[in-house]
């Protein structure tokens, strides 16, 4: 996780907390620093500028906070938690009553706590018991012993390649909505970078295949066997490279729109292609895409810190240093059909959505144009930003009430959302990671499903009170997130509005699955951004932090849509989510949501009278 950190080199010794105090004075509570580190000198590079590469590891304790103390471990089984908190915090130590979201925690990497403690100590947690006992004191007394939930705590095993290996339900899924939309582009994924220095293109290269080579789903090819769906492991499958070269930024977009358009043949492969643009001896655009149906937004950062370090590796001639993968996704996809289906599982979960989505009605959000019989995937996307001091009150107001800022944010799209529609009774959909099995982290795959939130909306209830509501819905669906979607859309929603995606239209996503920048030895790796033309659903809202404050990206049907409404939505959303930190206790129905463009004209400009109408004749 990113924090703010403070390299200090004072004349005296100054203890963390009046440094605090002192920017506290100064500086709003997002730019103080979470972590101070004391220096004789500042590293400089021959040019005299701080060498920020020679800095040391900041490390973090939760003692560094002010008026915070630290109690160790007591027992066997607090001291193995206290050591995966630490682990997947990035921390250098964590105390028994430590909370887990104070230090950073949230919904993401509490499924990495679980996982990891389910192997550690064998037990049954679930990721909600996270939420109700947030300390290690707390989660430690709460551990369920193996006996009990032996289920949850099962490795997954190896099964034979030498049989046909089903899809997973994922996987079916896709297969079959790509064998409905023959030629359409909604489920490529793919990844714009622009690498600045000398490339060594022939180790990219290598260091592809070499990804390909140790991640089964990236050489597997999709057919029909014994009329089920069956996935092929090849034992060799190159990814598909290309080279190309690009004199202008038109030609370069051209060629990057025309990778991202071509459709993927799921029956022969390959799956994984990356297109090479090179503009100049020291500078090329990479475009690696895959499609969907073999990878996800977690295995993404998988994809990126493997690749990193095999790139490395080729160009140092040295072996790469990465752990073996325990787990291959048939493993999963046998798996995942096996844990559901065997033993009721998979029912019990479906009587409660049953009851859950009982009577659902779809989101019936107005649009710039009639909405089309049959609805298709083109769309377009709109970015926004939520300034960091938004956040920053976001996340004390959440963390007030044992949230997260996934779930505060959830809340204040679906306050939006009932204020267009008049409807108060509000389900979107949101991203399960889908990787509570042990080993599943480092798996590269389709696991991500989508998971049903609905609520009702009470206008006149505070947005406190909808934030309440809007966690007890997050954890009691999650808690429920196993089941695959499409079967939920078969039990709840038997009958197919084709003018509409099932049981959602509108999607809310908080893109925090783990990961971090590509590294290429010495070549600079920065985001080339490629320009998305489909949409799955009417609206999908993903948030994604960003130097204290979050991006916003909005895709959006361009069949409903005009940019200029999205747009709008992305001020409204702003202006409400300001409202509801400055005063949280104020009714949805009255927080503010108007922009102070639209506000002036409605008040000023629209309001003017020029002069006094005659009564007869008229109302």
């Amino acid at each position: 996780h990113r924090r703010l950190t403070a390299y200090t080199v004072t004349t005296t010794d100054l203890p963390a907390t009046e440094l605090r105090n002192h920017l506290g004075k100064r500086l709003p509570d997002y730019m103080i620093p979470a972590t101070f580190v004391p220096l004789d000198t500042l590293p400089l590079t021959p040019s005299g500028k701080v060498d920020r590469r020679a800095l040391p590891h900041p490390g973090s304790t939760r003692a560094e906070e002010p008026g915070a103390t630290y109690t160790a471990p007591r027992n066997p089984t607090e001291e193995a938690l206290a050591g995966i908190w630490a682990d997947v915090l990035g921390v250098e130590k964590v105390g028994v009553h430590d909370n887990f979201f104070e230090l950073g925690g949230d919904s993401i990497l509490s499924i990495q706590v679980i996982s990891h403690a389910r192997q550690a100590l064998g037990g049954g947690l679930s990721p909600r018991l996270l939420f109700e006992a947030p300390t290690v004191a707390q989660l430690a007394s709460a551990v369920v012993p193996e006996a009990q939930r032996a289920e949850e705590a099962t490795a997954i095993p190896v099964v034979p390649r030498d049989d046909l290996l089903p899809m997973s339900f994922g996987q079916q899924r896709l297969w079959f909505l790509e064998d409905f939309n023959e030629g359409g582009t909604a489920y490529h994924s793919a990844v714009g970078l622009r690498l600045t220095g000398t490339l060594d293109p022939a180790a990219l290269r290598a260091a592809v295949g070499d990804l390909v080579a140790r991640h089964e789903a990236l050489r597997t090819t999709f057919d029909v066997a014994d009329g089920r769906g069956v996935q092929i492991v090849h034992p060799v499958l190159e990814p598909e490279w290309r080279v190309e070269e690009a004199a202008t930024d038109q030609r370069l977009r051209a060629l990057a729109q025309e990778e991202l358009a071509r459709p993927y043949d799921l029956r022969n492969g390959p799956l994984v292609r990356v297109l090479l643009v090179r503009r100049a001896a020291d500078e090329h655009i990479c475009v690696l895409g895959m499609h969907h149906i073999v990878t996800d937004g977690w295995s993404m950062g998988v994809v990126t810190r493997e690749l990193s370090e095999l790139y490395t590796a080729h160009t140092q001639n040295r072996q790469p240093t990465l752990p073996e993968v325990t787990v291959q996704y048939p493993d999963f996809a046998a798996w995942q059909r096996t844990r559901l289906e065997d033993g009721g599982l998979l029912d019990q979960h479906l009587d409660w959505w049953r009851e859950q989505l009982h009577g659902i009605t779809p989101l019936d959000l107005p649009t710039d144009r009639p909405r089309p019989p049959v609805r298709s995937s083109t769309g377009g996307v709109q970015g926004f930003d939520v300034p960091a001091a938004t956040v920053d009150g976001l996340k004390k107001l959440a963390g007030a009430q044992g949230a997260t800022l996934f779930m505060a944010l959830t809340a204040a799209v679906k306050a939006v959302f009932a204020r267009y529609t008049g409807q108060r009774d509000i389900a979107v959909g949101t991203a399960s990671a889908g990787r509570d099995g042990a080993g599943l982290e480092q798996l590269v795959g389709f696991l991500v499903n989508t998971v049903v939130l609905r609520s009702h909306i009470d206008p006149d209830a505070s947005f406190s009170a909808l934030l309440g509501q809007a966690r007890e819905t997050v954890l009691d669906a999650f808690a429920h997130a196993d089941v695959p979607f499409e079967r939920l859309v078969e039990a709840v929603q038997p009958e197919r509005d084709t003018s509409r995606t099932p049981l959602v239209q509108a999607m809310v996503v908080l893109q925090n699955a783990p990961g971090e920048q590509l590294r290429l030895g010495d070549v600079d790796v920065d985001d080339y951004p490629l320009e998305r033309d489909s949409a799955l659903f009417d609206l999908t809202v993903e948030f994604q932090e960003y130097e204290g404050g979050l991006r916003a990206l909005v895709e959006y049907s361009t069949e409903l849509f005009d940019a200029p409404t999205v747009a709008r939505f992305g001020e409204h959303l702003n202006t409400l989510l300001a409202g509801a930190v400055t005063d949280p206790g104020r009714a949805v129905s009255a927080l503010p949501m108007l922009a102070p463009g639209e506000r002036e004209r409605l008040v000023h400009d629209w309001a003017v009278t020029p002069g006094v109408a005659p009564w007869d004749g008229t109302i």
